[in-house]
């Protein structure tokens, strides 16, 4: 009798055993899951980086029509007009096709294709490249500028941002006009549809052009320099003192910080592939870095 009692309690006490166990492993499975799914930061892998040969380089843009980067390279100081400046077209590997495939120019700065044409600030004016030849084929100079810097264009307008006077131009049908004055620190530029993204001082905002209202997009990265966008709502963002944003909503995340060993000027972008190309100013080089999500 003894000794059925004792197995029928050491049954009862293996059997109220069991539930609990399976509940520490479920509990344990859960947490596992968890970290598992929980989804890493974006980071950038270096691709590439050209030879020190980029003088000055202050923007990179990403031609998917051409298979092709333009660079421009101020070769001086921001402001000298000393016609040292120069386009220098890049192919995607990092190889140069052409190292002054555009000369004369006085500091340029931003870039952007349109009607065939590469348009591309010069301080003070805006020219614009006629693809095939490399000649300067028109050139445009606002009533206004000081230190004219981004372009970017839409299907029928180019944009410029004037960082010193806080004022942004468009070139529509030949003609130019300023549709927003007092953007203080304005220099980056992204047009998406009826509306035209900025990097100023307040941060990364929408501006409507019909209303020619702003609305906040997000306030980390104040005093941006380049602006590109990676899909609807996700931008790459950088500033020039030698740091780089992955930008979604309300929250940027820090790609890269060279603690200003080499600036990160106006950066281009492959969104298809999502690679980043970098031009480095006073380090006088192009990165390619490869984003990794």
């Amino acid at each position: 009798m003894k000794n059925t009692l004792f197995i029928l309690g050491f049954a009862l006490l293996i059997f109220a055993c069991q539930p609990a166990k399976k509940e520490n492993s479920e509990e344990k499975e859960a947490v596992e899951k968890e970290v598992v799914e929980k989804p890493a930061d974006p980071k950038l892998v270096k691709l590439w980086e050209t030879d020190t040969v980029m003088t000055t380089c202050e923007s990179v843009l990403f031609d998917g029509e051409g298979n092709r980067l333009f660079v421009s390279n101020i070769n001086g100081q921001p402001l000298d007009k000393n016609g040292e400046g120069f386009i220098s077209i890049l192919n995607l590997d990092g190889s140069v096709e052409s190292l002054k495939w555009a000369a004369g120019l006085n500091a340029p700065k931003g870039m952007g294709i349109f009607d065939g044409h590469l348009y591309v600030t010069d301080i003070d004016r805006v020219v614009a490249i006629d693809l095939e030849t490399g000649e300067i084929a028109k050139e445009f100079t606002p009533e206004k500028a000081e230190f004219l810097n981004d372009i970017t264009t839409s299907e029928s307008a180019v944009f410029i941002s004037d960082m010193s006077l806080g004022l942004i131009h468009k070139i529509e049908n030949g003609e130019l006009s300023t549709v927003a004055e007092g953007v203080k620190g304005i220099n980056g530029l992204l047009s998406k549809g009826d509306h035209l993204m900025t990097l100023d001082g307040m941060g990364l905002r929408s501006l409507d052009l019909a209303s020619n209202k702003f609305e906040m997009v997000n306030d980390s990265v104040t005093g941006g320099d380049g602006l590109t966008v990676l899909n609807d709502g996700t931008y790459i963002a950088s500033r020039w003192k030698g740091e780089i944003y992955h930008v979604a909503g309300n929250k940027a995340t820090l790609l890269l910080d060279t603690e200003e060993a080499s600036q990160t000027a106006d950066i281009g972008l492959n969104a298809e592939k999502e690679i980043v190309y970098v031009p480095t100013f006073f380090s006088n080089k192009v990165v390619a870095y490869q984003l990794e999500r």
